[in-house]
């Protein structure tokens, strides 16, 4: 039975375990890019596979398909289905299945393809080429690459550079998948490359690194043991590469262009090949571009051993960094300052030659590390101020890593050291705010630090010493942002059981989501149609209603330029790097109709995030809870569907 499985019913079967509500035939169309009929032809043929394991998708008149009757781990057959369909043989069903086949054979055939050898090869019509075909033109567009038309028919257009570029970036690198999955991307009909011989490749590169006393992660030889596979393949298939109309002579200077002599030495001997200096010359750029440090540790001239260049964009990005995240000191970490200014030389290099890298922990480093991320940002913003260079998402995800390091070093370091400072307000003598201080610091003692004793009129200087928390026996008329907390005079066992318990709730209420989500800052059923008009529209309001002002509006749009703030399940979380305001606040949209807002990500739910400079130490802690409520599609639907702004906060507040 499962002979008759395709990936877009496997598709389909993954959209629909996402949610307990119907999705209709156009939702699933639109996300599957077949038609609906197609769409109900596949829900079909997926019953029949699917009753074998007591599941049964239902279907209704009106609303669509739902998962029903479910028994057994839903999760362990869908992998179980991915593991059948990885053992067949690349069957290219999904529309961007059949892009990336057409854009693998014209990349290898040395003659032009007719489109009616594509429709023989993918049994789809004419038209349905065509429009692969617009498709595979913008993809080919990023790399310099162009698809041209003669009497024979489609042929590629560009530098063997950029098309080696490409079946990296493209079609390996675009999704993680296994080694023999790699190969069979880089085998054609021509030429054959064996899963024995991709670790022979790796042998010969550890070799000769081991050789210099270089370490290198599993990550960046299998990038370089890729790279070295396309080579072989384009050679043996007459693709050769031609870099002397190009600038690589500082290549040649670098310590690893020997390196790469020695491997493609050995690799020409393995493989019964020859390798001319500009292949040597474009294995170095991808050593030096996946730079590896040598064993024996950080080094002690580091502005020698960086370059004053890098050395000095390092410190100016710190210095950036460092005024956006006060509460973390990246100076004092030396490590951190080699890891990033080696990373910094990678980076720039790959830059300057337009090599584009994948990054697999990208959406996880956004929604787990939402702080470093933005310290990726802030980093990605001041190198393309210092040198012009663009830099992407993966790029700045990279970045990101060596700042989470850093960041949860020191965040574990201030947990274990640092204790909640409380400030004792009491109207009473001096005898009974002392003792009750001595019996607050000793119940309390072990995670917090009572500060002192103030009296009501010793508010402001109270408010100077910047406590966590207010304990007071007498109310507080004078507003202050600072959360409080009323005790009795005199404490008996009952009182500190209450005052510990209220102490907890208060810490989990000073960072509490719905606190910032504000009633005016609320939109229900807004038909906009584009992420511009919505940010345009959201941040007008905001304007408008005092909470900000031109230059964080500015700010938000400058930053979701940089990285797309879509996080998944259709919700975004716009936000400003700079912090001028004195309130803090969260504009809510609920649209009409989701949205496109990045490529392959559609939007419903719009959150924009504004902090004062108090809260900004909070805002890993904000966003990370505001994912841990909206990062089940359930949830998302479950607050789309609120007919107020007090049933959404009420809902929110349930979801904690």
């Amino acid at each position: 039975m499962l002979a008759h499985l395709n990936k877009r019913m496997l598709k389909a079967l993954k959209l629909l375990s996402k949610t307990n509500d119907y999705l209709s035939s156009i939702h699933l169309s639109q996300k599957m890019g077949v038609t609906s009929r197609t769409v109900r032809e596949d829900i079909k043929n997926l019953n029949h596979i699917l009753k074998e394991y007591s599941i049964f998708i239902d279907s209704s008149r009106g609303n669509g398909f739902k998962l029903s009757n479910s028994s057994g781990e839903l999760n362990t057959l869908i992998n179980q289905f991915e593991n059948v369909l990885s053992d067949n043989d690349f069957n290219p069903i999904m529309p961007e299945d059949r892009v990336r086949y057409m854009i693998k054979k014209l990349l290898y055939s040395p003659e032009s393809i007719k489109i009616q050898a594509f429709v023989e090869d993918l049994y789809v019509s004419e038209s349905t080429i065509k429009n692969d075909i617009q498709r595979a033109k913008l993809i080919l567009n990023k790399y310099n690459i162009s698809i041209s038309k003669d009497n024979k028919g489609l042929y590629v257009e560009g530098h063997e550079l950029n098309k080696r570029f490409c079946i990296s970036d493209y079609l390996i690198h675009s999704s993680a998948i296994d080694d023999r999955l790699i190969l069979s991307f880089i085998n054609n009909n021509s030429y054959i490359i064996s899963d024995s011989d991709l670790v022979k490749i790796k042998s010969t590169i550890l070799y000769y690194l081991n050789e210099e006393n270089m370490v290198i992660s599993d990550f960046a030889l299998k990038k370089i043991a890729v790279h070295i596979a396309i080579v072989i393949s384009r050679i043996k298939t007459g693709q050769y590469i031609d870099l002397k109309s190009e600038d690589f002579s500082n290549l040649t200077n670098e310590g690893e262009y020997r390196i790469s002599g020695e491997i493609v030495k050995a690799i020409g001997k393995e493989f019964k090949m020859s390798f001319s200096q500009d292949e040597t010359v474009y294995m170095t750029m991808h050593l030096v571009g996946n730079r590896i440090s040598q064993a024996g540790g950080i080094p002690t001239d580091l502005l020698n051993y960086l370059g004053e260049d890098i050395y000095k964009l390092s410190y100016k990005i710190l210095n950036e960094v460092g005024s956006w995240i006060k509460e973390i000191d990246l100076k004092k970490e030396k490590e951190f300052v080699y890891s990033l200014g080696l990373h910094l030389k990678q980076l720039l290099h790959r830059l300057s030659f337009n090599m584009n890298i994948r990054n697999p922990m990208l959406s996880i480093i956004k929604i787990k590390y939402p702080l470093a991320f933005e310290a990726g940002v802030v980093s990605a913003k001041t190198i393309m101020k210092e040198t012009g260079f663009q830099i992407n998402e993966n790029e700045i995800g990279f970045l990101a890593l060596h700042f989470g390091v850093v960041i949860e070093k020191q965040r574990l370091q201030t947990l274990s050291t640092k204790k909640k400072k409380i400030a004792l307000v009491c109207a009473s003598g001096m005898a009974t705010s002392e003792l009750l201080l001595t019996k607050l610091s000793h119940i309390l003692g072990s995670n917090y630090y009572m500060i002192g004793t103030y009296a009501l009129h010793q508010i402001d200087e109270l408010t100077n010493q910047q406590p966590d928390i207010i304990l007071t026996t007498v109310p507080i008329e004078e507003e202050v942002s600072i959360p409080i907390l009323i005790v009795p005079s005199i404490l008996d066992d009952s009182d500190i059981d209450s005052i510990k318990g209220s102490l907890t709730k208060l810490e989990g209420e000073t960072s509490s989501i719905s606190q910032f989500i504000k009633e005016d800052l609320f939109f229900q059923s807004l038909t906009i149609t584009t992420k511009h008009e919505a940010l345009q529209f959201l941040t007008e309001k905001m304007i408008d209603k005092g909470y900000i002002n031109d230059k964080i509006k500015q700010s938000i749009l400058a930053r979701e330029n940089i990285s797309s703030t879509a996080i998944g399940n259709m919700v975004a979380i716009p936000h400003p790097l700079e912090v001028e305001m004195n309130q803090s606040c969260i504009c809510t949209a609920i649209l009409e109709h989701e949205i496109p807002w990045n490529a392959g990500e559609d939007v419903s739910i719009i959150f924009i995030i504004v902090l004062e400079e108090k809260w900004r130490p909070k805002f890993q802690e904000i966003f990370i809870g505001l994912y841990d409520i909206i990062h089940s599609s359930d949830n998302v639907l479950t607050l789309s569907k609120q007919k107020n702004f007090y049933d959404f906060i009420g809902m929110i507040n349930s979801m904690k």
